[in-house]
């Protein structure tokens, strides 16, 4: 399975960037191509559908965001023995959702159905924790955008690609909720990566807002 990651960054060099610190020891245990999308400022919706039109000649292609550290040296034999039984592979998700605002997956999910694990730094820098969001492998519907692999062969036949009506928010929850109208299966693996960033830190951000409000419109009404 030849497998590229592909990851936006507002950066210029992308040796200031989390996830590039990451690849690079990889490079040795795991077969995988790397491309980042410097300075960028477009949604990631718009630039994840580039990265699909683009790389052709690969099987997998695995959406990473600029301040994950990937740590896991098993991600593509992972990958591989996921893809029998899912189509796009996330970390992270929720199964059974009541779409409502606030539009976020393991409030609209609820405690008992979220899957999965990641890692977050502590205010230090220095230490991590891990959440464990619950059992995996296992399918869900929505899944977090933070990693996201697709299976690019199966994705394109299905005519499923990335929603570009939202930018940073929400794409990875309409896409998903799309992945499954499509009939691709969205599934979690036990993947390790340590996110360095905390998260959404106010719902009633203005472009949070606004795609909540553009989500609400095309999936509740």
């Amino acid at each position: 399975m030849k497998t590229i990651v592909i990851s936006a960054t507002k950066e210029r060099d992308i040796q200031k960037t989390l996830l590039y610190q990451s690849l690079l020891p990889l490079k040795s245990k795991a077969s995988f191509d790397f491309f980042f999308f410097t300075e960028n400022s477009e949604g990631l919706s718009k630039i994840y559908n580039k990265a699909l039109e683009k790389f052709t000649e690969y099987d997998a292609i695995v959406f990473i965001h600029d301040d994950v550290y990937l740590d896991d040296a098993f991600f593509t034999d992972k990958l591989e023995d996921g893809f029998s039984q899912f189509d796009i592979i996330g970390v992270a998700g929720g199964i059974n959702p009541t779409l409502k605002a606030p539009t976020l997956w393991h409030i609209m999910c609820g405690q008992g159905n979220l899957r999965g694990a990641a890692g977050h730094f502590a205010s230090n820098k220095e230490t991590i924790h891990i959440t464990s969001f619950g059992v995996m492998p296992a399918r869900v519907v929505l899944l977090d955008g933070v990693f996201l692999a697709v299976n690019r062969p199966k994705a394109l036949k299905q005519g499923w690609k990335f929603n570009e009506n939202y930018d940073f928010h929400l794409y990875d929850l309409a896409s998903s909720l799309d992945a499954n109208k499509k009939q691709l299966k969205c599934g979690v693996l036990p993947i390790h990566i340590i996110h360095q960033s905390p998260g959404l830190l106010d719902i009633n951000n203005a472009v949070f807002v606004k795609n909540q409000n553009q989500f609400l419109k095309e999936y509740c009404s």
